[in-house]
């Protein structure tokens, strides 16, 4: 039985006989986080997978992190079934190799080589390690593909697992947009696919953390008149699982969610307790939505009850807001349903135009605990996507000095 069966049996008979469960040892991947641990100091940034081409690239980033004082490293290895790592199971991302025009348009070349003929992980963990920086793995859970050009490379799950897309009530694949198609959740395949590609970094990287982003039901992705999934495979292991037959006009469609966020839920657990079974210095945290309410109703990520159950170590709200008023209300509804310990607040420093009110909210939440989205707010990348004007580019100045006097003034 697993730790998140015990604590369910645990919690029911503690309301029925008024008394609770002492678990020796630990088995939950919380328990094993030393009080230690959770008082440390997390100074973090996160890197995007569009920061890097080269390995000067990566040497760059980890000096610019080292000299700003962050302690912590959220570095991108897998964006849409697609890996910036050497993996024996995806393909290698194409943003690695983009070339772009005068225009900064992407160059579609399908006959390009896709090998960057480097591994950035290794070289990141190499170089953030030697700076006494540690190095988390994050990882995009459900996106399988952005764009409306199928991807290059034919082994990409997008090509070789067509059976994986999330369908409607129709049958019919969600398409091609700019927006992230992604994963049905509900499916076991899908499920060891990911259990599979994340125990596999685990088990070669010397990885301090592992991240989960889009661990989520990619809601504001689809057609709400439809429903998603509906397609006949889904709807019987529904009904087998639940107990529920009824036809789709029939379908208590509110159950039904509440069951696909149980298999979002159970694709955590599976992580924790599979991929990441002989890790336990492995730090397993989760980006999570800005309240832990919203999470659960409209993106179905029961992220309070991950925590709460000993799934994850450490939940990271992604508050990104220039309310200020608003980040601090977002923060207390965490810290009112969690421990406040295992709550690393995520700072949209891009929202932000200089440093003070990135700061304020450093200040707000926890001082000597937050993230930063993201290393190209205040660092120059070769991100394509980050804004060129002189005034722009004081301003990621003017961010990362004022960081680095911030960190080095409450780290000691």
């Amino acid at each position: 039985m697993s730790i998140t069966a015990l604590l369910r049996v645990c919690a029911l008979w503690g309301v029925l006989l008024g008394s609770g469960c002492v678990f020796d040892g630990g088995d939950s991947r919380a328990d094993r986080m030393t009080n230690t641990s959770l008082n440390q100091d997390l100074f973090g940034l996160w890197v995007t997978r569009w920061d890097f081409q080269s390995a000067e690239d990566v040497r760059t980033i980890i000096d610019d992190a080292g000299k700003a004082g962050v302690t912590d490293l959220f570095w991108q290895v897998r964006g849409q079934g697609d890996a910036y790592y050497s993996s024996p199971f995806e393909p290698w991302g194409e943003d690695l190799t983009l070339k772009r025009d005068a225009e900064n348009k992407p160059i579609r070349d399908r006959k390009r080589t896709l090998d960057p003929g480097f591994d950035p992980l290794r070289l990141a963990i190499s170089e953030a390690h030697a700076r006494g920086i540690k190095l988390h793995a994050w990882v995009n859970a459900m996106p399988l593909w952005k764009g409306v050009d199928e991807p290059i490379d034919l082994r990409h799950p997008w090509h070789a697992h067509p059976e994986w897309r999330l369908r409607d009530e129709t049958g019919k694949p969600q398409e091609l947009s700019e927006g992230y198609v992604v994963v049905n959740p509900v499916l076991d395949d899908v499920q060891d696919y990911i259990v599979r590609v994340v125990g596999d970094i685990a088990d070669r990287y010397d990885i301090d953390g592992l991240h989960l982003d889009y661990i989520r039901f990619l809601s504001d992705e689809l057609d709400r008149s439809k429903l998603y999934p509906g397609d006949a495979r889904s709807l019987s292991l529904y009904a087998r699982m639940v107990g529920d037959r009824a036809t789709i006009g029939q379908l208590n469609r509110t159950k039904y969610r509440e069951w696909i966020r149980d298999r979002i839920t159970t694709l955590v657990e599976r992580i924790g307790e599979e991929a990441l079974e002989d890790h336990d210095d492995v730090v397993y945290s989760a980006a999570v939505w800005r309240r832990p309410d919203l999470a659960k109703n409209q993106y179905l990520q029961d992220a309070q009850r991950w925590v709460n159950e000993g799934m994850v170590d450490l939940v990271m709200p992604m508050v990104y807001t220039d309310n200020d008023a608003q980040y601090t209300g977002d923060l207390d509804a965490w810290y009112s349903v969690v421990d406040r310990q295992r709550v690393v607040p995520g700072i949209g420093a891009y929202k932000h135009k200089g440093a003070n009110q990135t700061l304020t909210q450093a200040s707000l939440g926890h001082p000597r605990r937050f993230v930063l989205f993201a290393y190209s707010t205040l660092f120059e990348s070769v991100n394509p996507g980050q804004p060129q004007t002189p005034e722009q580019a004081r301003d990621r100045e003017q961010k990362r000095e004022a960081l680095a006097q911030f960190i080095e003034r409450v780290g000691n």
